[in-house]
């Protein structure tokens, strides 16, 4: 489930570090794993159909029905996250600065703008960040409605899905992978510029989604801290392991507009789809398709030599591929219980598969992914959410003999299985909060563990602290990024 992640990021961050670095920070372009239904989202959970284009949408609702509300309404928020490795060599990994400032003005009874940017400043510069201060654009958002329908234009985040940690549906915003995937969510997914409607339809609702333009994933590269690890030298990047050597190729993009930064006037690289949500009974259910593009380039094989130490050479040749995702939520409430069920099914998306021949390295096929997740308000002060994940690639090509790839990475199995379980607790009338992520693999060694306690001090201050532990086995992706154990310590202030 993991594993193609981890293929797509070893190789793309030496082609992406050959042709001139990262994509762009700061941009207003965008802030989800590769392959679209494979990446691991390791945070506090957060509900995936929440509406996160416009996060205070439910204040508008109540002025559009006769309160009044002048002018802008601003809020302010400073923090600093500051993390030390603890594995050797220690050494701090990143002190992340923001201030973070959100406005949302009433324009008229039915329309309201919301702007939110955020200032950054790592000075540490080990995670690929700028070392010096960079703007990030969070939202620009105009939200409406015209007759029934529900209109949000401009900058903005859309989460669908039922599933915490793990995302199937949830393929619209790509993510920031800088720091892996341990950034909050929220944080590390970037804002598309699109256009949303909501529509009213006979006992449910369909919510259709336009965006005119491809945004990438962010990856580290290099000598970032969580890069892949692959070692750059001129033409030429070699794995850790000693397994083979690399020459990546430019990164190859869906956009006929230089460097697939800007909005494409090609309509076929659009991305767009559609959700319909309905309830049946006590069960909220939703059917959902999404067409667009994979946001980490699927790196290709284009020639394979001999090179001068006796090892193979191969040639990278990074590209997206198009990609379409159906699939479908159910949750129910049963008394202190909720039921949440996820599924989808990704076609045409590129497959490692050892068995064949293919000279690319890969063969298209369909990737299967489920989740069944139950959570527990146990005890008024507790919270429990346990979680099973399973995720299947079918090969459509013919499966050959066995063949080596990419210098001595094994090839993912076909079938992966997973578990997590996350605790959360309030004391103190609610001002600790001690948390507890794990999230294990089933059929392979790999897993990682995320206590946090977090800590309330009057209205304004808020301090938390937390251990990030990975490990497995070295083919894992947590496993190879078994030596970036962390510790974090968060001071923020909100106003």
């Amino acid at each position: 489930m993991l594993e193609p992640f981890l293929i797509a990021l070893l190789l793309t961050s030496a082609a992406v570090a050959q042709s001139g670095g990262a994509p762009p920070v700061g941009r207003s372009t965008s802030a989800a794993g590769h392959s679209g239904s494979g990446a691991i989202r390791a945070e506090s959970p957060l509900t995936n159909d929440q509406d996160l284009a416009g996060t205070d949408t439910a204040s508008f609702n109540e002025d559009r029905v006769g309160k009044k509300r002048p002018g802008w309404i601003w809020s302010l928020t400073l923090r600093n996250r500051t993390g030390w490795r603890t594995n050797g060599p220690r050494t701090v990994q990143m002190s992340r600065n923001y201030l973070e400032l959100k406005g949302q003005y009433r324009i008229d009874p039915t329309w309201s703008l919301t702007l939110e940017g955020r200032a950054h400043y790592d000075p540490v510069g080990r995670l690929g960040y700028p070392t010096r201060l960079w703007l990030d654009p969070r939202q620009a958002l105009l939200d409406g409605r015209v007759g029934k329908v529900d209109l949000k234009l401009g900058l903005q985040q859309v989460v669908w899905g039922a599933a915490d940690g793990l995302r199937i549906l949830d393929v619209i915003n790509p993510l920031d992978y800088r720091e892996f995937i341990l950034e909050d969510f929220l944080d590390s997914r970037r804002p598309l510029w699109m256009a949303r409607a909501d529509v009213p339809l006979g006992p449910g609702s369909l919510q259709l989604i336009l965006v005119p333009y491809f945004a990438s994933g962010r990856i580290p590269v290099g000598n970032d801290e969580f890069a892949a690890g692959l070692l750059v030298t001129g033409h030429r990047a070699t794995m850790p392991t000693g397994g083979g050597v690399f020459v990546p190729r430019n990164e190859v993009r869906p956009t006929n507009l230089p460097g697939g930064r800007s909005i494409s006037l090609n309509i076929e690289n659009w991305q767009g789809g559609a959700r319909y949500r309905q309830s049946l009974g006590s069960w909220d259910l939703t059917v959902n398709y999404f067409k667009g593009w994979e946001d980490l380039p699927t790196p290709y094989i284009s020639g394979i030599g001999a090179g001068a130490d006796g090892g193979t050479t191969l040639v990278i040749s990074p590209r997206h591929v198009r990609k379409e995702v159906v699939g479908g939520t159910a949750t129910n409430s049963i008394g202190p219980v909720v039921l949440r069920f996820e599924a989808g099914i990704a076609r045409g998306v590129p497959i490692v598969d050892n068995r064949s021949q293919d000279p690319s390295g890969f063969v298209n096929g369909l990737r299967l992914s489920g989740v069944v997740g139950i959570d527990y308000s146990a005890l008024p002060w507790l919270w429990v959410s346990g979680q099973y994940f399973i995720q299947s690639s079918l090969v459509t090509g013919p499966a050959k003999t066995s063949a080596a790839m990419f210098g001595g990475v094994a090839a993912p199995p076909l079938q992966s299985h997973l578990a997590s379980i996350y605790l959360r607790t309030n004391f103190r009338r609610e001002t600790l909060r001690p948390e507890l992520f794990i999230l294990t693999g089933l059929n392979e060694s790999q897993y990682l563990i995320r206590p946090r306690l977090t800590k309330s001090l009057g209205d304004h201050w808020v301090v938390g602290v937390g251990w990030d532990l990975l490990g497995g086995a070295p083919r894992n992706i947590f496993g190879y990024f078994g030596t970036r154990d962390r510790a974090v310590v968060e001071l923020k202030w909100i106003w």
